[in-house]
């Protein structure tokens, strides 16, 4: 199993706090560091797709998946013209899971039980003040600890024990990781910070996160049996981050080979940083998601088109052992799908994208091995 939080491709040394009202491909922005774990990673040679288009709630256009379980079940959202519903795509169907009363909810992250965790939110409030639930056993139980963070909380990851991940407000400015487990959260700062997001959980409880201090430093935090670390930027690069986390501690997100440069698709194994290039012409990469196997999926950014102006499309890519390779290249033709963006990867192989279709609308798709 592979849990991962979502990304967006972010400046090296700002956490970016999240438009009101908006979905988020992954979440909060996240600032460049590097982690130090000691697992060892591989890379997968490339393999061609089919393609299930996962549709949309009844009445929707849009749909976008963010996590997915080894046997295939996504989680995500369907989209109506104004607002986003929490969402999971299981045995060809979509089934609403927001039973909040919510405005907007958002499905993040889900285990192999089939819990999924991640966020509501309420037009009733004029702030911006999220929910973190933990949707179990067809109910959604609302985790938010006001007491903790008067003004809110996001769910971002959840592992198989059901530990929740994410991050909480102390105020519109300020925000700290925090762990709920065992019924209760748990605010994990690190100490000193004003800005901190955890991310991702894997099965035995490590958890990824960034933070900012107040000091003015800032950087990735490892957290592990009580004890959170600090983790070292890669030598001669402008910084890394990770985003997500295997069962083997294997860590994937991206670093700047150097200072102002474009981002690569990065591996963190071995104790060090393995830059995984980029798609040729591509301004960005960064990996998304790995499986216990190793094998790794990720987003390429490319840059924008003038006269007229259009934004720089996404291509999801899988790496190998040559290189990455756009995954557009390994489904059949004539399916009416363009692939953009690859959100994660299970055990199986089975890896969850967004796409355009026909139409020109966004879906949540699967792509099975051949």
């Amino acid at each position: 199993m592979i849990w991962r939080s979502a990304f967006r491709f972010a400046a090296p040394t700002l956490i970016l706090r999240p438009l009101p009202g908006t979905t988020r491909r992954l979440g909060i922005s996240v600032m460049l560091a590097a982690l130090w774990l000691c697992a060892p990673g591989s890379r997968s040679a490339a393999q061609t797709y089919t393609v299930a288009d996962l549709g949309t709630l009844p009445g929707n256009t849009v749909s976008e998946g963010y996590a997915l379980t080894d046997a295939g079940e996504a989680a995500g959202v369907s989209e109506t013209p104004t607002a986003a519903v929490a969402t999971v795509f299981s045995g060809g169907k979509a089934t609403s899971i927001s039973t909040l009363g919510s405005s907007v909810s958002v499905a993040n992250a889900i285990n192999g039980s089939g819990q999924i965790a991640g966020w509501n939110s309420y037009n009733s409030d004029p702030n911006f003040d999220p929910q973190a639930f933990l949707y179990s056993n067809g109910r959604m139980l609302n985790i938010n600890s006001a007491t903790l963070f008067p003004s809110g909380t996001e769910a971002s990851g959840i592992n198989n024990s059901g530990e929740v991940v994410g991050t909480g407000y102390i105020s519109a400015s300020s925000f700290h990781a925090f762990l709920y487990s065992g019924g209760k959260m748990k605010d994990l700062g690190p100490p000193g910070a004003y800005q901190a997001s955890a991310y991702a959980i894997n099965t035995s409880g490590q958890i990824v996160g960034s933070y900012s201090l107040n000091s003015g430093a800032s950087g990735t935090f490892l957290y592990i049996g009580g004890k959170m670390t600090t983790l070292p930027n890669p030598g001669g690069s402008g910084g890394a981050f990770g985003v997500a986390i295997n069962d083997n501690g294997e860590i994937v997100g991206a670093l700047y080979p150097g200072a102002g440069g474009g981002s690569h698709a990065a591996l963190f194994g071995h104790g060090s940083w393995t830059d995984l290039g980029n798609l040729a012409g591509a301004q960005g990469s960064e990996a998304t998601a790995i499986n216990t196997a190793g094998q790794i999926v990720g987003t390429a950014i490319f840059p924008p088109i003038y006269k007229p102006f259009r934004a720089g499309k996404h291509v999801p890519f899988i790496s190998t052992t040559s290189g990455l390779v756009n995954l557009n290249t390994l489904i059949p033709a004539g399916t009416g799908l363009t692939l953009t963006d690859a959100m994660a990867i299970n055990d199986s192989g089975q890896i969850l994208c967004d796409a355009t279709n026909a139409s020109g609308s966004e879906h949540a798709v699967l792509l099975s091995l051949n």
